[in-house]
């Protein structure tokens, strides 16, 4: 029996898709109606950009249901070939495991970690390239958010015990 992952059609995708990213606008919404998403005396309240993307992305997102309700579906399977369903874990997994690291590494370390790591394995280049873009990402990053915009990012057990400035 073919696994169900080869029998998913581009169809089914697009629909589980489309409610994921409706179910994640119609959350941020309320999460940026509770930080407020007005413009205060001093500027945009903590919600407001949160409010104005998210509006953004449930109009997108109802923009390309409406498009595909009314053409012809593609009922080809998504995966045609166990091959790709084993490059998206590839890919996939990495990604999973870099947002459950950001609580305890912080959003600067644990980038520099995916990408040396991804560098080097699934990108194939030498340690100590894959080192290097792990150390230029997160520098880079904290010079530009935190020292540039002055946009605070989830920082590190690093931080918080004065090792690192990030």
């Amino acid at each position: 029996m073919t696994p169900i992952w080869m029998r998913t059609t581009h169809r089914a995708v697009e629909i589980g898709f489309i409610l994921v990213l409706l179910f994640l606008g119609v959350v941020i919404v309320n999460e940026s109606v509770r930080l407020g998403p007005t413009w205060g005396e001093s500027g945009p309240q903590a919600g407001f950009f949160l409010f104005v993307l998210s509006i953004a992305m449930i109009l997108g997102t109802l923009g390309v249901a409406y498009v595909n309700a009314y053409r012809t579906p593609d009922m080809r399977p998504f995966f045609e070939a166990p091959q790709e369903v084993e490059d998206l874990l590839k890919v996939g997994l990495p990604i999973i495991a870099l947002v459950l690291l950001i609580p305890l590494l912080g959003m600067y370390v644990s980038a520099g970690v995916y990408l040396a790591f991804f560098m080097a394995w699934y990108g194939k280049f030498r340690w100590y390239s894959a080192l290097a873009g792990g150390i230029i990402l997160p520098v880079a990053l904290w010079i530009t958010l935190r020292e540039g915009f002055n946009i605070s990012m989830p920082m590190s057990a690093f931080y918080r015990s004065n090792i690192l400035p990030f």
